[in-house]
This record gives structure tokens, sequence and C-alpha cells, in this order.
């Protein structure tokens, strides 16, 4: 199975990315101590020993301090998870297993989930961060997944796995959105349940490939 390929950042991004992760951890350290909503950008300025003005250059708003602390997390969970997911050799039960583990994290961290997610939605189209390019996310895992399905024939090769991966993560997202706002809902079954929508599309000899051979 071939690892994807991902591009080594410069010396320049890796400088860069070692303060801004420097100002992540110290702002969830701040978030923890007192609370999200009563940090103020000024006190994480005083505690990471940065100005204010190198500050707002890297982060704009508090939300972007907590995206590049998250963001950080799945950096470090995907290079374990990720693995342990391709070597079952079998789409469902690794994307089961990937999901599983995010369903523990997003428990343990959900005071912290509407203000990252608003933040996201409010930056769909706007230019990514150059160090973002060398950082792993969850689509680029999920494609990984879909790939190896899709080489294997447990998949339909019929869209291409970028696409496919970006469907999928709007399901993943639609089900942590309905978790979050569901006083009830488990987030498990939401996420398995986004998985058995997205499979009925795209699983060889689904109804849906039936329905249109």
């Amino acid at each position: 199975m071939s690892e994807p390929v991902v591009q080594q950042p410069s010396r320049r991004v890796r400088k860069r990315l070692e303060k801004l992760d420097h100002i992540a951890r110290t702002g969830f350290g701040l978030f923890e101590a007192h609370g999200y909503d009563a940090v103020t950008m000024e006190q994480l300025a005083a505690e990471a020993d940065v100005a204010k003005g190198t500050l707002y250059s890297h982060f704009p708003v508090k939300e972007a301090v907590l995206a590049h602390w998250i963001h950080m997390q799945l950096e470090h969970d995907l290079a374990r998870l990720l693995p342990m997911s391709q070597a079952d050799n079998n789409f469902k039960r690794g994307m089961r297993r990937l999901l599983d583990a995010s369903a523990t994290w997003h428990q343990k961290h959900r005071e912290y989930l509407l203000p990252y997610l608003r933040y996201r939605f409010l930056s769909v189209g706007q230019p990514e961060p150059e160090e973002n390019d060398a950082r792993a996310d969850l689509v680029r895992a999920f494609m990984s997944l879909i790939e190896a399905a899709q080489r294997s024939g447990e998949l339909r090769d019929s869209q291409p796995a970028a696409r496919l991966a970006l469907f999928f993560h709007f399901l993943y997202l639609a089900a942590l959105m309905r978790w979050l706002m569901t006083p009830k809902a488990k987030l498990r079954e939401e996420f398995a349940a986004a998985l058995e929508v997205f499979l009925k599309g795209s699983s060889r000899g689904g109804t849906a490939a039936r329905k249109h051979s």
C-alpha cells in the first residue's frame, strides 16, 4: 500500500510553526485554566511572551488560536491512527476505527467545538496559511482510506477519491453539528449513520450502483 506523499515544510515554515504552536499551547492552557470565553488576546500575548502586534499578525482572532491547537492535536493523532486504520484493509472497519477515536476526542473537548466550527465555517473560501499545506488533516486521511478501497474494489472508482473525501467530510461535519445541537444524540451513532449514508452511495454492487447500471 503506497503512503501519501507529504511535502516537507521549509525551514522558514518550520520556524513559523514553532512560534504558532507555542502560542496555541499557551492559549489552550489559559482556556483550560480560566475558561475559553474569559481569556483575552492581551492576556494570551502576555502569557506567551509575544508582542500584541505579533500575536495579531499570526492570529487575528481568539478562535484562530483555538483552531491551530485543534489542528495540532489532529496532526498528532492522525500520525498514530491512520496507519492503524489502513492496516484493517477494509474501508468500513478502518473508517469506524478513525471515527470512534474522533468521537472520543470530541466528547472530551465538547466545550470548544462550537467556537471552532463557527470560525471554520466563516473561513470557508479564505486562502489557507502556507504552513497548513504541510500538516495532515481529516480530508487527506479520508482520501487515503478511500483510495485504498478503490484500488481493492471495495468502493467504486467512478468518482475521484479527493471528491469523495470532501463529500464524506461534509457528512462528518453534519454528524458533529447534529450531536452538538441534539442533547440526547450519541456521537458514535451519528458518525456511524454518516458512514452508512456514504457507503450506500459508494459501495460496489450497492443499491445506488444497481439503479444506475
